[in-house]
């Protein structure tokens, strides 16, 4: 079975979503080993230190055999049936894990530049990083169900 993990700084703050979230996950892992793992956000004035510390806790977690794929507002924008090919594609020519990362408040640091395989845009709207979460867990769900042909709402 298939890993893929979502890499992100902070923890979810209202419980409502909370409960969305864990929905998600375990329709999610019906298809695929999925993990959620939360960074501890990093309390710094400085949002270039803050940067620079997120990315670096995200580095200690990489493994050099991941693809990983940069949920960017600079990335590139796919519908849900784009991503649902992509994704595909990755799960069937990418035998080891796949890593989703989302930044903190302050964005990805460059540090993760050169280990970044495919940033992927959502919109170039900001979205609150509880609210993305969901929405990204949506679309993640909704891939899979493209993927082995499942109805879902649309």
């Amino acid at each position: 079975m298939n890993k893929i993990e979502l890499i992100c700084v902070g923890d979810l703050k209202f419980k409502g979503l909370k409960e969305v979230e864990q929905k998600y996950v375990g329709k999610i892992n019906a298809f695929a080993k999925f993990a959620i793992r939360s960074l501890k956000d990093v309390k710094s004035r400085d949002e270039a230190v803050k940067k620079k510390k997120e990315g670096q806790m995200m580095l200690e977690l990489l493994d050099e055999r991941d693809f990983v794929i940069a949920l960017d507002e600079h990335g590139k924008k796919m519908d849900s049936l784009q991503f649902a090919r992509f994704l595909s594609n990755k799960i069937s020519c990418h035998p080891h894990r796949i890593v989703f990362l989302v930044g903190g408040h302050a964005g990805l640091s460059d540090l993760l530049d050169l280990r970044i395989d495919f940033k992927l845009s959502f919109s170039q709207m900001t979205f609150a990083h509880d609210i993305f979460r969901i929405l990204f867990l949506e679309q993640l769900y909704r891939a899979f169900t493209i993927i082995k042909r499942i109805k879902y709402h649309r």
